[in-house]
């Protein structure tokens, strides 16, 4: 961001820095429908039980511009170890008085103020204790006070996107400030201690996504439209966002690359200061950990177009090489191609090596994420890395794997009819074991991270009120992922699979409480009334 004078800001101090999916098969088989959001955006369309894929499917039109973005003020310490000396730079935030904790333990030495902003005295305590030296603005393009714009249209809830159909029309800029965009390369702060995989896995704990959001414009795509949602879930002790990303492929009218046929990312992009923003300010509350990804990029999918995704990673890593190493950097979400079909493992394990070597041109310890070649299906692993050539050899310490749980499908899935589906707690534990064997063998003890789940009620109900889903997310994480140690991201789009209601800056529903373990019933049914 840009550098914002510091008067500007003498009264008031605003937060600023952070922001899925498809549909998946836990198991690796097709699943047997779109894991559309309720106006989420679905690469290469929905796979059906006979392998065919719905197609096009274009995008709402005539979305507005949002208000009332400003440039960011603050910033909190950096999470565990050894208070630094002289204040080093939070990612995204104010050099902190007294010197800000680093992650991972080892003190930081004689650390810069963050760029973009200028330590004042005087600040007031972040959530995490340090106190803020009176909030500097996050690097990587300054918004400006009158508002961000939100590029685009906004998609109609209930509707389907499927990518591949045309852009959403409409939707001009925000009128009376947009973001500036620009901002220097690596800005933001300095990546601090290193992090295995190991370590963060172990971290992460229970997370969420920011679905239908810079993916797709169900979601508006502003700062201010995702903070209540990542202070709420923060709240409540999740320690991880997962933020889905689409490049190459238009989101509200336009790309994030200059070029789809290169992947040179647009630096100057308002909705890339956007995601800077949202990054920084997960990553200013301490011990959160942000994953960003490429998500539904479908046209480089289907040509495997592998020297696109060397170059837009290339550029990924530069641009946020000052974040801390909580960010994660998951190179290709549900790699299938526009008919639903996996790409070729060949395909898939060349384009993952070329783009692992740019990110680790530019950092060898920032974590990468690598999955499966069509749905991160948990059996597709076996099936893409057979051995961990071109990503380390097994002994790269800062690489994780990650799968989807939505098993069944036909249970988890969206247009299932009723939800009073029999699903095991085989469906359950197997997919994880079935991770899990993979990583401790060919995958030489590499951490498992599940970086999507949950069940598409609201594709069906307007209110949640069936025990039968309640007991699918009291089982998943609470019972089966974290005591096998593996940490997960619940899939939450403010649609069909809701759990935090975005326009009311609230819980939709008990499922929060759920996944923690313990969550009230309607009745002892678990096949009750809310389940027909």
């Amino acid at each position: 961001m840009s550098k914002f004078p510091l008067k500007s800001l003498l009264s008031a101090v605003l937060f600023v820095a952070f922001a899925a999916c498809s549909q998946t098969s836990s198991t690796g088989n097709t699943p047997a429908g779109s894991k559309s959001t309720g106006g989420g955006s679905e690469s290469g369309g929905a796979a059906s039980t006979g392998g065919s894929a719905n197609s096009g499917g274009a995008a709402s039109t005539g979305g507005s511009a949002n208000s009332g973005g400003a440039a960011s003020t603050g910033g909190s310490a950096n999470s565990g170890g050894a208070a630094s000396t002289g204040g080093s730079a939070n990612s995204g935030g104010a050099a902190s008085t007294g010197g800000s904790a680093n992650l991972g333990g080892a003190a930081s030495t004689g650390g810069s103020a963050n760029s973009g902003g200028t330590a004042s005295t005087g600040g007031s305590a972040n959530s995490g204790g340090t106190v803020s030296t009176g909030g500097s603005v996050n690097s990587g393009g300054a918004a400006s006070t009158g508002g961000s714009a939100n590029s685009g249209g906004t998609a109609s809830t209930g509707g389907r996107q499927v990518s591949g159909g045309t852009a959403a029309t409409g939707g001009s800029s925000a009128s009376g400030g947009s973001v500036s965009a620009g901002g220097s390369s690596g800005s933001g702060g300095t990546p601090g201690t290193a992090i295995t995989a190991a370590k963060a896995a172990a971290s992460m704990g229970r997370g969420f996504n920011l679905g239908q959001t810079f993916e797709a414009t169900q979601n508006d795509r502003t700062l201010a439209s995702v903070t209540g949602k990542i202070d709420a879930y923060y709240a409540k002790g999740f320690r991880n966002v997962r933020i889905p990303i689409t490049w190459t492929e238009p989101i509200g009218g336009d790309l994030l690359v200059n070029d789809a046929n290169v992947g040179d990312v647009n630096r100057n992009h308002m909705r890339l200061a956007v995601i800077k923003q949202v990054v920084d300010y997960a990553l200013a509350k301490p011990d959160m950990y942000v994953v960003i990804n490429a998500h539904h990029e479908t046209t480089l999918k289907t040509n495997s177009r592998s020297s696109v995704l060397e170059r837009l990673w290339a550029d990924i890593a530069d641009i946020f090489s000052g974040r801390d190493h909580r960010l994660l950097f998951e190179i290709l979400n549900e790699p299938h191609r526009s008919d639903s079909s996996p790409m070729p493992a060949a395909d898939l394990k060349n384009m993952t090596t070329l783009a692992y070597a740019k990110i680790r041109a530019v950092d060898t310890a920032r974590i990468v994420i690598i999955g499966g070649n069509q749905w991160f299906g948990a059996g597709e692993m076996a099936t893409v890395w057979t051995s961990l050539d071109g990503v380390g050899v097994g002994q790269d310490a800062y690489l994780m794997s990650t799968f989807h749980h939505y098993d069944p499908w036909t249970f988890c899935g969206n247009d299932q009819g009723s939800y009073d589906d029999a699903w095991t707690d085989g469906n359950i534990a197997g997919p994880m074991d079935t991770m899990l064997a993979w990583a401790k063998s060919v995958g030489k003890g590499m951490p498992v991270y599940i970086g999507e789940w949950g069940v598409a009620w609201q594709s069906r109900y307007n209110t949640m009120d069936c025990n039968n889903i309640r007991s699918w997310y009291q089982k998943l994480d609470s019972q089966n992922a974290a005591p096998k140690g593996i940490p997960t991201s619940v899939w939450d789009d403010n649609g069909w699979f809701k759990i935090f209601d975005l326009g009311a800056k609230t819980w939709n529903n008990n499922l929060i409480e759920c996944i923690g373990g313990t969550c009230t019933w309607t009745g002892t049914d678990r096949f009750n009334a809310g389940c027909l």
